[in-house]
């Protein structure tokens, strides 16, 4: 069952909230658009068959997984931020917009002619509705953000208790669950450790996400000049176990990541390491056979993470957006 707490959190990381921009004669029409944006096929088919919507799918490069969407419009998108806003952090701004001008759409009175088709509408509302249309654009462009119409101030955002279910949805649509592995000047043997990351613009969120579930949260570089700052919430060693131990059942995509370091965890915990030197001062090196288990989950993970189809299905999101051709 995919809950409402989960979606946000997966809109959070891989949702698009706008208006469309139709030409229609001397006009233009703004439906409502929600999209979420995945690799797995299968984990969008299971946000469907619970929450409805239409997917579609593109190839970006030949040599990447398919990239899938699933969208609701018009009504059904605002049938489905109604269940979903309260939850969300990052695009609630977005969603307050999208349901006030859905709203005002589904109020306002169409004229039409003797022979009963829609008239053009009076200019005055196309300019309120083109002013939602560019504040929406605004509000997910990856530069500084602009306010409401009309507004001086956006609005007070309110958000309810954070839950697993969201941090999951979040995780799948945004994280990065991985193992690192290095090798020390005076280590007889690689490392691998477990990690997770999760990053985004907004602080705020991963603020709370931090206070809920522990972390660290660092800036990353900008990926380009103009673009918002980026933060990564990071958990690594003793971390990794705990917040696992809370979201794996809750995960999709990226459960079997989350399997791959369970095993790299267990593995360390059950790996006794012998001493050598003055004092026991060093680590003894690890048999051949523990180093050779532990690179085999390190390959694991980098297939189940890599952007091409060398793991078969798609467990790894993207973010980039697609054409609309819809799966039969």
């Amino acid at each position: 069952m995919v809950s409402a707490e989960y979606l946000a959190g997966f809109v959070d990381g891989e949702g698009y909230l706008a208006l469309g921009r139709i030409p229609r004669g001397p006009s233009h029409e703004y439906p409502v658009r929600v999209v979420v944006y995945n690799t797995n096929r299968e984990a969008l088919e299971q946000i469907r068959q619970v929450w409805g919507g239409t997917l579609s799918c593109s190839l970006r490069k030949p040599e990447w997984k398919p990239q899938y969407a699933l969208i609701w419009t018009n009504a059904a998108g605002a049938r489905l931020l109604e269940e979903v806003a309260p939850h969300l952090r990052i695009k609630s701004k977005q969603a307050e917009a999208v349901l006030r001008f859905h709203c005002h759409t589904r109020t306002y009175q169409r004229n039409r002619d003797l022979g009963g088709r829609l008239l053009p509408l009076p200019e005055q509302e196309l300019e309120f509705r083109e002013e939602f249309y560019k504040y929406l654009k605004r509000l997910n462009a990856r530069g500084p953000r602009g306010l409401t119409p009309g507004s001086r101030k956006a609005p007070q955002e309110r958000w309810r208790r954070l839950s697993v279910e969201y941090l999951a949805g979040f995780l799948d649509a945004e994280g990065a669950l991985m193992i690192a592995k290095w090798r020390g000047q005076r280590s007889w043997n690689p490392g691998y450790r477990a990690r997770i990351s999760l990053a985004n613009t907004n602080r705020s969120a991963l603020e709370e996400v931090r206070r809920a579930f522990g972390g660290i949260l660092v800036n990353s570089a900008r990926a380009r000049v103009g673009w918002k700052q980026c933060y990564q919430l990071v958990w690594t060693g003793g971390m990794v176990e705990k917040l696992l131990s809370r979201l794996f059942p809750h995960l999709l995509i990226k459960r079997k990541q989350a399997a791959v370091l369970l095993d790299l965890i267990r593995h360390r915990k059950g790996t006794r390491q012998g001493r050598r030197g003055p004092n026991g001062r060093f680590f003894a090196p690890l048999p051949d056979y523990i180093i050779a288990y532990r690179e085999a989950l390190y390959t694991r993970m980098r297939e189940l993470n890599a952007k091409g189809s060398l793991s078969g299905k798609g467990e790894i999101g993207g973010v980039s957006r697609v054409s609309e051709t819809p799966i039969a």
